[in-house]
C-alpha cells in the first residue's frame, strides 16, 4: 500500500502565469472590478463539488455583512459534465437558480454579487482569473486531490491571493497549515474564513503562499510519477 499525491507541472503553471500576454489579462480583469476583492470558484458540474452549498454560504455572508456588497464578487467557472443525465441536470438548474436568487436579492447599480460562467476556460484565461483572484474558493463536499488548489497557487506568482479549502479535499493534507481549511457543510464556518480571508494582512497572504508553492514544487508531478515508478518496480 501507498499513498502518491498527484500534483501539477508547477514550473510549467508558473512560468506561464509570468507572461507579458496573461500580465495584460491580469490587468484588464482587475480593472474590470476595481474597488472589488475577486473570489474564485472553478468546478466540475458534480455534486461532490458542492457548489450550491458554497453559494449558500455566500448568500450568507452578504447578509451577514452588508458592507461587503458591492466590495467583493464570486466569479464562478462551471465545467459542463454529464450533461445527458437528468441528476447533473436537475443540478445544473439548482446552481443557475442560487445565482438567480442572489443576483437578483443583492445586485446594485454596477455591481453582482457573481459573475456566472458555463464553459471551460483556455488556459490562457484560466492563468489570468487565477492571477487576478484575490481568494480562491475551492470548497468540495468530498474530493481526491483537487488540482486547482495546487494551481493557483502556482500561477499566484504575486503572493498575494488565500487558498480557502476543503478539509475533505486531498490536497488539505499537504496545505493544512498554510490554507484556510474550511468544513464545507458548516456555513457559519465558511462564511467567517471568507471574511478572514478578505481582512488578511499581505504579510501573512505572502508567507502562507509561499509554503504553499514551495510544497507544489517539490512535490511536483515528476515527483509523483518518479516515486510511483520506483515503488512499482520493487
Amino acid at each position: 500500500m501507498g499513498a502518491f499525491p498527484i500534483s501539477i507541472d508547477y514550473n510549467e503553471f508558473s512560468d506561464q502565469a509570468k507572461s507579458e500576454e496573461i500580465s495584460k489579462i491580469t490587468q484588464k480583469i482587475k480593472e474590470g472590478h476595481l474597488g472589488q476583492k475577486i473570489m474564485l470558484g472553478i468546478d466540475r458540474l458534480d455534486y461532490s463539488k458542492g457548489i450550491p452549498q458554497k453559494f449558500k454560504a455566500y448568500k450568507r455572508l452578504l447578509e451577514k455583512y452588508p458592507r461587503l456588497r458591492t466590495k467583493v464578487k464570486l466569479i464562478q467557472v462551471m465545467v459542463p459534465s454529464r450533461v445527458d443525465i437528468i441528476e447533473y441536470a436537475n443540478l445544473k438548474s439548482e446552481i443557475e437558480q442560487l445565482v438567480g436568487e442572489i443576483n437578483g436579492k443583492f445586485s446594485q447599480p454596477g455591481w453582482i454579487p457573481i459573475m456566472y460562467c458555463y464553459n471551460p476556460l483556455s488556459r490562457t484565461e484560466l492563468l489570468a482569473y487565477y492571477r487576478a483572484s484575490d481568494i480562491a474558493l475551492v470548497t468540495p463536499l468530498k474530493d481526491g486531490m483537487n488540482l486547482v488548489a495546487k494551481e493557483y497557487c502556482a500561477a499566484n506568482i504575486d503572493k498575494d491571493g488565500v487558498l480557502i479549502l476543503s478539509e475533505f479535499a486531498g490536497a488539505s493534507y499537504q496545505f493544512k497549515d498554510d490554507a484556510l481549511l474550511v468544513n464545507p457543510f458548516d456555513e457559519e464556518s465558511v462564511v467567517d474564513t471568507i471574511k478572514e480571508a478578505l481582512s488578511m494582512k499581505q504579510r501573512e497572504k505572502k508567507k502562507r503562499m509561499e509554503n504553499m508553492q514551495n510544497i507544489v514544487r517539490k512535490f511536483d508531478i515528476y515527483w509523483w510519477v518518479d516515486t510511483f515508478l520506483k515503488v512499482a518496480k520493487m
